[in-house]
């Protein structure tokens, strides 16, 4: 939400001072009529090919002058703003500022600011940073600073991300307020935001790569989006179901790529080595690489890397050392056209592959006893258009994508299957030298969003906008024996293809009540209609499920913002978010028990107040959330007769208060001192077979936080920098009380990481320590077919070596 003063890109810029930019010195050619400052700066950025960043208060009820024929930006730029009071401030390579014309000295301020970003011009596409050193944000769909949007959010921008030394978004998890993520390894996460998370249904947050969305039909099953050439991760707290739809009630995760620059050919490497203590050696490698294809006109930018994952756990059963190593590579291309002054079109694919010998489980001394190898695979590939078209005040924005995910995967139940297999078949004790499950999963989903944006660069702003999305979901699991000879019966077999098909029609409006005080409404409606036909068969029984049916939310959302002043920012926000229906196998009743055949939507109310404050020369900023959870109708685990098989039902209420905190501190400018802290008391509310009142929620840590610091100096002529990472995060719980006795527990976690880095010629050299204090604790449980728990990575040791051009 902007108000009468915020800070927002508008694309663009004008000088009526000396410009250093090289886009200054370039001849573009102009046909710009006199309008509203707000839509004539607009149409000069297209037109120009630069970025601009300035205050509503400063271009309202200004007009910009008409511009026309063929002139360098610098002359275009005079021309543009001429007798208009405003003056254009060079704030970064072909981005700039414009402010009301003021003394030399208030201007100086703005001049030495930085942008973060590769010139884009898609909708996502906003610098990382404005002129005044604010974070710049899309997550409402328009671009907006992170101090005046009025929900509770994160950045975590290009540079923090690389001087953090962070590969994924599992590094950065404890430096979120409310972000908690428990990980087997690479794509296998569940995440969870300020404690609203169980183990049944969709997942409970919502995901995304500019704008395709992430989300399968597994909770447990992310993304492992690789944070190589991204512009900035933007982290949501609280439901985002208006915007983002289904499966965003604890919040939202966005990655925003680096959209294509279309002047300058550039590109950087990197190569990593590092070694992890009492196992192997790892090493990636990155690259990224932008190329103007027609200046001005066309761009295209290549980002991809290989990482070789360095295993530590030992199978002492059968000898092999190392058993989780693996790989992972990726590569990501974009494509960014500028079809005349107003339409853009973006393209996007990117292809990644992962596996692993094993997840990250073991014993206290880093040992499996598995009968057979566990390997993991998984291949997924997305493809997505961005088209945007503007019109000044208006814009409207197509976005389609596809996404495809392949994934196999082993579990060994040899030690819980193979004497009841020996039993059943009279067979000697020992006979059957393994049992596995063995799996295979495919997913894809086609998306398409239409939105029209509205900033009519006063009093009203909004979006609105209808939402197709198609997926469809196979698996195949069968219980391999060895050896085969050992039980001819089928004993265990399981498949199954489910279908979505859902659309949303969704609005949401701002009006400015007064000076500073916005109100803003939102709304969203979603259909989904599924179908299942699954079958399978136990101990030679064979069953089949067949169901449709459709499933239905409306999720709305109120806000009330007041910007007291250009340092403190109050919001109240009353938001819903949801997650659609699905199915059970009715047959695992098993004529005993009636199985519900569908279980429906589940909702979550959170109600919150929030501040966000920062000091006019930004060397103390922060921001505070207090909210309530209100969950209703989960979806819950109930077990059938047999014992082990389960479904789903609705019915179960949580709910709990909480807190998010986080501040920035420069006591100098060298110095920067972080800190993060959230917590919640979530609990359910109501006694189920599944938990009983007062039980926490599962997954979730009571809290989590972090302190950083960050020390930049010179050596020599190298500007370098020093980096402290603490992070700390109470253990989680995981209590079925239909099947288990006790609950199971994970360990309190306690991180910390050290790096190191300096800059010479072109030429990065970074070293690094994570975990130092060698966190071997249990961060998933043990419980139920999973015999051991989840760990954290060993502390390691390396270093990295960063070129650029």
């Amino acid at each position: 939400m902007q108000s009468k003063n915020s800070c927002y890109l508008v694309g663009a810029i004008a000088a009526s001072i000396s410009l250093t930019s090289p886009a200054a010195a370039q001849s573009k050619s102009f046909n710009i009529p006199p309008q509203a400052a707000s839509s004539g700066i607009q149409v000069f950025a297209r037109q120009a090919g630069v970025q601009v960043l300035s205050t509503r208060n400063d271009i309202r009820d200004k007009r910009t002058n008409g511009v026309r024929g063929t002139m360098d930006v610098d002359a275009a730029l005079r021309q543009l703003l001429d007798d208009t009071g405003l003056v254009a401030l060079n704030t970064g390579a072909s981005t700039y500022t414009i402010k009301v014309a003021r003394t030399a000295t208030q201007a100086s301020f703005y001049q030495g600011a930085t942008t973060v970003g590769s010139g884009a011009s898609s909708p996502n596409a906003a610098p990382a940073t404005s002129g005044d050193g604010d974070i710049v944000v899309t997550a409402q769909k328009r671009a907006e600073t992170a101090f005046e949007i009025p929900i509770s959010v994160s950045v975590k921008g290009e540079e923090e991300i690389q001087n953090r030394n962070a590969e994924t978004i599992t590094d950065l998890q404890y430096s979120v307020p409310g972000l908690s993520i428990s990980e087997f390894g690479p794509g296998q996460q569940r995440i969870q935001f300020r404690g609203v998370s169980s183990f049944s249904g969709l997942a409970q947050i919502g995901q995304y790569i500019d704008e395709i969305p992430l989300n399968t039909e597994f909770p447990d099953q992310g993304p492992d989006i690789r944070l190589v050439d991204m512009a900035r991760v933007e982290l949501l707290r609280g439901p985002q179901g208006t915007l983002y739809g289904q499966g965003a009630m604890g919040g939202t995760i966005r990655y925003i790529t680096n959209d294509p620059e279309l002047t300058t050919v550039s590109g950087s490497a990197l190569g990593e080595i590092s070694q992890i203590d009492g196992g192997q050696m790892a090493w990636r490698g990155e690259g990224v690489l932008n190329l103007p294809l027609a200046q001005d006109q066309l761009g295209f930018r290549v980002a991809g890397g290989y990482t070789r994952i360095g295993g530590w756990i030992d199978n002492t059963r059968t000898g092999e050392d190392n058993v989780n190593r693996g790989r992972s590579y990726f590569v990501r291309g974009k494509l960014l056209a500028k079809l005349g002054d107003r339409l853009t079109a973006t393209f996007m694919g990117s292809h990644q592959n992962i596996e692993t010998g094993g997840n990250n489980v073991a014993d206290d001394n880093r040992e499996i006893q598995y009968a057979a190898p566990t390997p993991i695979k998984n291949h997924i590939n997305l493809f997505s258009g961005v088209l945007h078209y503007d019109l000044g005040s208006v814009s409207l924005v197509s976005a389609t994508s596809w996404q495809e995910r392949k994934g196999s995967s082993v579990i060994d139940l040899t030690d819980v299957l193979a004497p009841l297999v020996e039993l059943l078949q009279g067979l000697p004790a020992g006979t059957v030298d393994s049992y596995v499950f063995a799996g295979d999963s495919d997913f894809a989903a086609f998306s398409q969003e239409v939105r029209l944006q509205y900033d009519s660069g006063s009093g009203l702003r909004g979006v609105i906008g209808g939402f197709y999305r198609n997926s469809r979901s196979s698996s195949v699991t069968l219980g391999v024996i060895d050896p085969v000879t050992a039980a001819p019966v089928d004993y265990y077999s399981a498949g199954g293809r489910d279908t979505s098909k859902s659309w949303a029609i969704f609005g949401d409006v701002t009006y400015e009540i007064a000076a500073g005080l916005d109100l803003n409404l939102g709304g969203r409606y979603f259909e989904d209609k599924r179908t299942q036909n699954s079958a399978s068969s136990i101990f030679g029984s064979a069953s089949v499920d067949i169901g449709s049916d459709t499933f239905r939310a409306f999720t709305p959302k109120v806000n009330l913002s007041f910007r007291a002043s250009d340092a403190l920012n109050f919001y109240a926000t009353a938001s819903k978010g949801f997650r659609s229906g699905g199915f059970n196998a009715t047959s695992v009743g098993g004529g005993v028990v009636v199985i519900p055949p569908s279980y429906d939507p589940d909702s979550v109310w959170t109600y919150e107040a929030g501040a966000k404050f920062q000091t006019t020369d930004r060397r103390l900023s922060g921001e505070v959330a207090v909210f309530r959870n209100i969950w209703s109708d989960i979806q819950s685990v109930a077990t059938a007769p047999n014992g082990v098989n389960s479904y789903t039902v609705n019915g179960a209420k949580m709910a709990g208060n909480g807190i998010d905190l986080q501040l920035t501190y420069r006591p100098i400018p060298a110095l920067t001192l972080s800190f993060t802290g959230g917590w919640n008391d979530m609990k359910y509310k109501t006694t189920t077979l599944e938990h009983f009142a007062g039980d926490r929620a599962d997954y979730a840590p009571r809290y989590s936080g972090s302190v950083s610091a960050e020390y930049r100096f010179d050596v020599g002529d190298a500007p370098s920098f020093a980096r402290v990472d603490y992070q700390r995060a109470d253990g989680i719980q995981v209590w079925f009380r239909s099947f288990q006795a006790v609950p199971a527990l994970s360990e309190k976690q306690e991180y910390l990481n050290v790096n190191i880095g300096t800059e010479l010629s072109g030429v990065s050299l970074q070293l690094f320590a994570k975990n130092i204090l060698n966190e071997y604790g249990v961060t998933y449980p043990a419980y139920g077919s999973l015999p051991y728990p989840g760990r954290p990575i060993p502390r390691s040791f390396g270093a990295q070596v960063r070129v650029g051009f």
